[in-house]
């Protein structure tokens, strides 16, 4: 079918209208009409060629069907970025989560570390306790008493029979 250039122009009015309809409706219109509006943009565009207008009106008009081809790609692709950016202020707020975690948890080892250093020098401080008592109380020293003590109970026995 032929289109006169009146013909053309209300094809294409009538075209933009729908494609201005399936850019408000978004994900809510239909693959047919998206599917109806790209065949009669096709049809559009192979009629071009038999108005009989010259070359530049002929890539005006061209330029005209490509952009309404490309706006429900667009819209797509905006709705696809709203997605992505509502995935991405997910991801920051799980960042700053996971931030706020990780300084919980720096501040917990620095309180184990400081109570480790603690625990180290008590133990340091418990074992030199224990080898000083160990050099005071030393066996030999333990002898000594023994033998003094022995002796003083042989010279109360002594003195205790006389």
């Amino acid at each position: 079918m032929s289109f006169t250039v009146d013909a053309w122009d209300n094809e294409y009015a009538r075209l933009n209208r729908a494609a201005s309809q399936l850019r408000t409706s978004g994900h809510a219109s239909s693959m047919a009409d998206h599917r109806a509006l790209a065949t009669g943009l096709q049809r559009l565009d192979r009629d071009l060629n038999g108005l009989g207008l010259n070359q530049q009106e002929v890539q005006r008009r061209r330029r005209l069907v490509q952009h309404l081809s490309q706006s429900p790609q667009l819209a797509q692709q905006d709705d696809m970025i709203d997605e992505l950016a509502v995935g991405v202020g997910r991801l920051k707020q799980q960042t700053l989560l996971i931030g706020e975690e990780a300084r919980l948890h720096m501040g917990l080892l620095g309180e184990m570390e400081t109570n480790v250093d603690a625990a180290r020098i008590g133990l340091e401080d418990e074992t030199r306790r224990a080898e000083q008592l160990r050099q005071d109380k030393s066996v030999w020293r333990l002898q000594l008493i023994i033998a003094g003590l022995s002796v003083l109970l042989v010279l109360l026995i002594i003195t205790g029979l006389t």
